[in-house]
């Protein structure tokens, strides 16, 4: 049995006075027996964290965060001097963050799926935001009383703060009068009224977003329009728009991040002129002079801003785990003294106060599933506010470890591999999971469906195959034309490589995924058969030719929406998309399907895999078709999601035995 040396012993060491909020099921009980304890089942990992969306409030002295139970969610609001504790329901609503505004007012962010005539296509999923007070337990969803809107917004909000008084701006675009359709429309927003609004700046359907500074001054402005592919910046002077920046733009366009050092300039991203380079960063004066690029080596970095001035205070650097660089050194050796303070773990600041030194901490590690802490620096105070997942023993917590392989034309491809916990590495059954995107990455985080399938005896291989984001852009452009063809084949080399070291047995193989996850399942199916013995896809694409149909533009329009030729870079020749999609390869299974998905799905079209299934089913496959009424692409629903995970874990086992 692993020996595990206790979080506490290092947080000790970096403060004085340590202590836990007196809420219950935010720990883990300690294993007072000499044994292994038993194993958590599938649906303990499918279950939301114990903490979901954590915030710590401006003066440093209140934070609130998320808890779910029994599909309803409740917000826990406490005071850090005297330990109050405030639970608030607030439903059933899809929240995706929650932000302090000041001293009493939070933000919280939710989704909702529905159709409005002014966007094309079908259901989209609505970005809606609702400022709590959480002293008078008082709420007010942004555009809900401005006329001929809908309480939803369009991008972020910004944070404003006159004299002491916060607000907030955020951008919509009217549905109904006289506006219908007029074009983006920034507005500013009272915190508690609902009714005291006005209009800050009014932009067309071409303008993406704005720059205010903190104090509620228009600074920039950018727009993309679609028709002519080409982006510009403006900038406000004088109480008029100046633009200072245009490029042409087909796909890869710049992008505006916030306020320069100097607190003037802008700073932005620029992408590359140089075929394999990565985007790098630049200032731009209020005159439109472009600065030399910042970053020598720009791969996986991305600017830092400080919440209260938007200027530019660091850098952010991705390797499979967030690392930061200040350039103050005060603010540095608060990072450092983060990380010391749970030297061996992997380490995050998430928030802090107006006074740096007050920070929430996360944490994760061999025998650690996820952990923040509130802690004081000033007065060298530590409070353990709860873990992730309290359920899981620590002994059954399993290790990420990134490795690399080369696909079968050379390429190094990075992968992750988590290994069963309390078993041997040897001669192992394998899930494959591969990412989303697919354009994207998986990292080091913990990953509770990784550690679902380990924890019952699998290894678990996460590929960053070709075209994933996150080492440069030759390795993503080795993927543009290679959807179904040699994306498909980086992950079947990676289970060639697992079993050549001897680690898994190449006859127990299973794939699953989500999304274009889920693609890749089915193409393990149907493209590059013989390598796995069972395939589980949720809410993958089965017709890519439907796929790309779907983002073709409406009616006589001739303009390519950005989507359209974003898919097309990825598929290659769209006279030979029948190649690629599994829907057309039936006639190939030779191995049990499990299908999911969710009808609240705005991402991809659950008639993907309707079709998929009653096709298979017609030719007589061994196939499990399972669907939920009220599960999105982002599996939020907590009911679902846990007899999802139950379904296909059982799948697995059946199909692919440990």
């Amino acid at each position: 049995m692993r020996q595990f040396i206790s979080r506490r012993y290092f947080l000790t060491a970096a403060s004085v006075a340590t202590g836990a909020l007196a809420l219950p099921g935010l720990v883990r009980a300690q294993n007072a027996s000499a044994g292994l304890p038993p194993a958590p089942t599938p649906d303990m990992w499918a279950k939301s964290p114990a903490i979901e969306q954590i915030s710590l409030a401006d003066n440093g002295a209140r934070l609130a965060f998320l808890r779910e139970s029994g599909g309803r969610k409740t917000l826990f609001d406490i005071d850090l001097v005297t330990n109050k504790v405030q639970p608030i329901d607030i439903g059933t609503a899809k929240v995706d963050d929650i932000t302090w505004l000041d001293d009493k007012h939070l933000l919280i962010s939710t989704f909702a799926t529905g159709k409005e005539d002014i966007f094309a296509g079908g259901r989209t999923t609505f970005d809606i935001k609702t400022v709590y007070n959480l002293d008078t337990i008082k709420i007010n969803t942004l555009f809900s009383r401005v006329e001929g809107f809908k309480s939803f917004v369009l991008g972020g909000v910004h944070r404003i703060e006159r004299a002491g008084v916060a607000s907030l701006a955020a951008a919509s675009v009217p549905v109904a009068g006289t506006q219908a359709g007029d074009g983006v429309c920034l507005y500013g927003f009272d915190l508690d009224n609902p009714d005291r609004f006005s209009v800050l700046d009014r932009g067309t359907w071409n303008t993406e977003g704005w720059l205010l500074s903190r104090q509620g001054d228009l600074i920039a402005r950018t727009s993309y329009d679609q028709k002519r592919r080409t982006w510009w910046l403006e900038y406000r002077n004088g109480g008029f728009w100046k633009e200072i920046l245009r490029r042409d733009a087909d796909l890869d366009s710049p992008g505006l991040w916030g306020l320069a050092r100097d607190g003037k300039s802008l700073l932005i991203s620029m992408p590359p002129e140089t075929e394999g380079d990565s985007q790098n960063y630049y200032e731009l004066s209020p005159d439109g002079q472009l600065s030399a690029p910042l970053l020598a080596d720009p791969l996986n970095r991305s600017p830092l801003f400080d919440p209260y001035t938007y200027v530019h205070i660091g850098w952010s650097y991705y390797d499979g785990w967030s690392h930061h660089t200040y350039f103050d050194p005060a603010r540095q050796a608060i990072e450092d003294k983060a990380k010391a303070a749970a030297d061996g773990y992997r380490v995050s600041v998430m928030d802090r106060g107006k006074d740096p030194n007050q920070i929430i901490m996360y944490t994760e590690g061999a025998d650690d599933a996820g952990t923040f802490y509130y802690i004081d620096f000033n007065k060298g105070k530590t409070i353990t506010v709860g873990e992730l997942y309290p359920q899981i023993p620590a002994e059954w917590i399993a290790e990420k470890q990134a490795i690399t392989y080369k696909a079968a034309d050379g390429l190094e491809i990075e992968a992750y591999l988590t290994l069963p916990p309390n078993r041997e590495a040897k001669n192992l059954p394998l899930v494959v999971f591969p990412h989303g995107g697919p354009q994207y990455r998986d990292g080091l985080g913990l990953d509770s469906e990784a550690e679902t399938y380990a924890t019952l005896g699998y290894a678990v291989l996460q590929p960053n195959f070709r075209g994933s984001s996150g080492y440069g852009l030759k390795f993503l452009q080795a993927g543009y034309g290679e959807w179904g063809r040699k994306m498909q084949t980086d992950l079947s080399d990676g289970v060639r490589f697992l079993a050549a070291q001897g680690l898994v047995d190449p006859k127990r193989v299973c794939i699953v995924g989500a999304s274009y996850g889920g693609y890749a399942a089915l193409a393990g199916a149907t493209l590059d058969t013989g390598v796995y013995k069972c395939a589980v896809d949720v809410a993958g694409i089965s017709d890519v030719q439907a796929l790309l149909d779907s983002e073709r533009p409406a009616g006589g329009d001739v303009v390519e929406p950005a989507s359209y030729r974003y898919l097309k870079r990825f598929l290659g020749d769209v006279t030979k998309l029948d190649e690629i999609s599994p829907i057309k390869h039936i006639d190939k299974v030779s191995i049990p399907v499990l299908i999911v998905h969710g009808k609240d799905d705005t991402v991809v079209e659950f008639s993907q895999s309707s079709r998929m299934a009653d096709a298979m089913k017609a030719a007589g496959k061994d196939v499990t078709f399972v669907q939920y009424d009220h599960e999105d692409h982002w599996e939020t629903n907590e009911s679902a999601r846990t007899d999802m995970m139950k379904t296909i874990t059982a799948f697995i086992l059946k199909h692919n035995p440990v």
